[in-house]
C-alpha cells in the first residue's frame, strides 16, 4: 500500500519493462469483467454437456449393450473419449478464434504502435498477452471443466477414476491448447492478415486430423496424435513410451519455438 502518493514508479528495466502493468491490463479482460464466468457456463454446455449425454442421456434414449469384450466401447469410455478427444478439438478452436486477434487486430488498429510507443519492451508486450490468456483458459477452460468432468464420469462409473492417469490427460489437454495458443501469437507476430493467420493455424488443427493417417511418423513429432493419446493414457491402455510420450515432449518444444520465434521476429517489425 503506498501513502500520500498519487503515482507509484515501477522500476522495470530490460525485457520486463511495462510488463506488470500490461498483464495486468490483459488479465482484466478475463478475470474485471463476467467473461470468465460466460466462458465458465459456455465450455460447461459444451464439453460437459457432450460427456454428460453420452453417460446418461444416449443409454437412456437407445437400448444399447455394451459389451467390452467384443469391442463395443463401454459409455465411461465414450465419456472419456469425448472429453479429450473432441474436447481437445474444441479447446484448440475455441483457443484460436479467442486470441487470433489479439496482436495483429492491435497491429492493424495501430494500438500496437501507440502501446510500444510508451516505455514498454516488445517481449513484455508479447508474453504479457501469452501469460493472461494462458492463465484464464488452463483455469476456466480446461481446470474447472476437468474437475466437472472427472465428477461426471466417476458418478456414472460407480467409483472414483484412477485420478493420476486423469490428471495426466489434464497436462496433456493443457499442453495441447497451449500449442494452438502460442502458434496463434507468434503467427500474429509474422503474418500480415487476420486471414493468414487463420489459415494457418486451422490448417494446422484440421490438417492434422488426415496426415498422421498417411504418414504415422508426423503423428510422433507434432500435437495431431496427443488427444488419442490422451484417451489411452486416463484408460491405462498400455501403449509404448515413445508413442506415448514422445508426441507431449515434441509438443511442449514445438511450443517453446514459437514463443522465441515471435519474440526474435517483433523487434524487427515496423510500426
Amino acid at each position: 500500500m503506498t501513502i500520500n502518493s498519487t503515482f507509484v514508479t515501477v522500476k522495470e528495466q530490460g525485457w520486463r519493462m511495462g510488463f506488470a502493468n500490461l498483464l495486468r491490463n490483459e488479465n482484466f479482460e478475463w478475470w474485471g469483467s463476467r467473461r470468465w464466468l460466460k466462458q465458465a457456463g459456455l465450455w460447461l454446455l459444451i464439453l460437459n454437456g457432450m460427456v454428460a449425454l453420452l453417460l446418461w442421456v444416449l443409454p437412456a434414449v437407445v437400448e444399447v449393450t455394451w459389451d467390452d469384450n467384443a469391442g463395443v466401447m463401454s459409455h465411461i469410455a465414450m465419456g472419456i473419449q469425448a472429453f479429450f478427444q473432441l474436447g481437445a478439438l474444441s479447446l484448440a478452436i475455441g483457443t484460436i478464434i479467442m486470441t487470433q486477434g489479439k496482436v495483429i487486430g492491435e497491429r492493424e488498429t495501430g494500438i500496437t504502435a501507440w502501446i510500444l510507443s510508451k516505455p514498454v519492451s516488445r517481449p513484455a508486450y508479447l508474453l504479457s498477452k501469452i501469460v493472461a490468456h494462458s492463465l484464464g483458459i488452463i483455469v476456466i477452460m480446461i481446470g474447472f471443466q476437468s474437475a466437472v468432468a472427472y465428477g461426471l464420469i466417476s458418478l456414472a462409473n460407480g467409483k472414483a477414476l484412477p485420478f493420476f492417469p486423469f490428471l495426466l490427460g489434464v497436462g496433456g489437454l493443457v499442453l495441447h491448447t497451449f500449442f494452438y495458443l502460442t502458434l496463434t501469437m507468434m503467427m500474429g507476430v509474422f503474418a500480415k492478415t487476420r486471414s493468414q493467420v487463420l489459415g494457418v493455424v486451422m490448417g494446422s488443427l484440421f490438417g492434422g486430423m488426415f496426415l498422421p493417417v498417411i504418414v504415422r511418423q508426423l503423428g510422433l513429432v507434432t500435437p495431431w496424435l496427443l488427444p488419442d493419446i490422451l484417451r489411452q493414457l486416463v484408460m491405462q491402455v498400455q501403449i509404448p513410451l515413445v508413442t506415448a510420450y514422445l508426441p507431449i515432449l515434441m509438443t511442449a518444444i514445438w511450443s517453446i519455438v514459437f514463443i522465441i520465434a515471435a519474440l526474435w521476429k517483433l523487434p524487427r517489425l515496423e510500426f
